[in-house]
């Protein structure tokens, strides 16, 4: 499937992502749960009550994902997971609350919990790079698929919209990601973005690991069609590092109303007059007016006339049609001349 054949716009759930819809936000909790399911309610109540369209977890085996090599690994992730029943409680919770519940899939053997939670979309991790076999398997699923680029090139884009169109998949997003937590600014590379989406029809984004919101705003700014920021209840977590780049209940609901704030600033993109301008028009603009006393019968000149404020006559631009003209009437300096004072 060619990359043009990939749709510009679909929904997900009952959310439209894409050119011209709203910004798609993802709270990215992953497993900042920590295994505890009052602190995992917690986190889908902060991704509800500050407005966010996702609440987005992470399932795992560790012993599918990780392998006997890396022990600390697996000892360090082991007790933050949580069983299919308890994810299905969280996904009640987010339904109750009006608010998609949505996973990512580490290893195979959870491919199948996806699909008994029925989740609207499938977000891949930036760790599947190079992963054509398993984005294949995730494409099989069904659902539109949002997929993270941190550590790609611009190859490992084109390798993975290869892989996920011959599995006829067609409701592709792209995030662009810096895989540290967090990078140093300069790694941010917003403008990555644009590469993506030079070589890429489908909604394009930005999924966040930085310390506070600039990045994630400017991103939207840009036109990030989907953001994705991880939550946190808590902090200064040892042996943790998405708390560092998470926000919590005292900047989450922010970030999410700054980033609808954006979207109204940003508009309708066409250049006309705003509504709250049309009052201005009157005082800002300027008027053609007689440069000083003219007689009736005056063959009008360019030295004759000139614009001055306030708008409410005939505009600057048409001071070309009086000249040569005949005036009607006698002209006093600063008067506003009309068409209907010509002969």
């Amino acid at each position: 499937m060619p990359a043009s054949k990939f749709k510009s716009r679909f929904r997900i759930g009952d959310r439209e992502v894409g050119a011209d819809a709203p910004v798609f936000v993802i709270a990215e909790a992953g497993v900042a749960h920590f295994g505890d399911m009052d602190l995992a309610r917690q986190l889908v109540d902060l991704a509800a009550e500050a407005g966010a369209d996702v609440f987005k977890t992470q399932v795992f085996d560790v012993d599918e994902l990780i392998a006997e090599s890396a022990p600390d690994w697996r000892d360090r992730l082991r007790p933050r997971n949580l069983s299919l029943p308890q994810f299905q409680e969280l996904k009640e919770r987010c339904d109750a609350a009006g608010l998609l519940f949505m996973a990512t899939a580490h290893d195979a053997s959870r491919i199948d919990w996806l699909r008994e939670l029925d989740v609207p979309a499938v977000k891949v991790g930036s760790g599947e790079r190079n992963n054509p076999e398993f984005l294949s398997q995730l494409a099989q699923i069904g659902k539109p698929m949002i997929v993270s680029t941190g550590m790609y090139r611009e190859s490992d884009v084109t390798e993975a919209l290869d892989a996920l169109s011959n599995a006829g998949m067609d409701e592709v997003a792209l995030l662009h990601c810096v895989t540290s937590y967090p990078p140093p600014e300069s790694d941010v590379n917003l403008l990555a973005m644009d590469a993506l989406q030079s070589i890429f029809p489908g909604p394009v984004g930005y999924s966040d690991h930085t310390e506070d919101h600039l990045a994630i705003l400017s991103a939207v700014a840009r036109g990030a069609s989907i953001v994705e920021k991880h939550i946190t209840i808590l902090r200064d977590i040892p042996d943790a590092q998405d708390w560092r780049v998470s926000a919590g209940p005292d900047d989450f609901p922010g970030l999410v109303r700054d980033i609808r704030r954006i979207e109204t600033l940003l508009g309708h993109g066409r250049k006309e007059p705003a509504p709250s301008e049309v009052d201005a028009q009157a005082w800002a603009l300027k008027s053609v007016v007689a440069s000083r006393d003219l007689a009736e019968g005056l063959i009008i000149s360019r030295e004759d006339l000139t614009t001055k404020r306030p708008g409410t006559g005939v505009l600057s631009n048409r001071l070309p049609e009086f000249i040569g003209r005949t005036l009607a009437r006698d002209v006093v300096a600063d008067e506003a001349l009309s068409f209907e004072d010509l002969v």
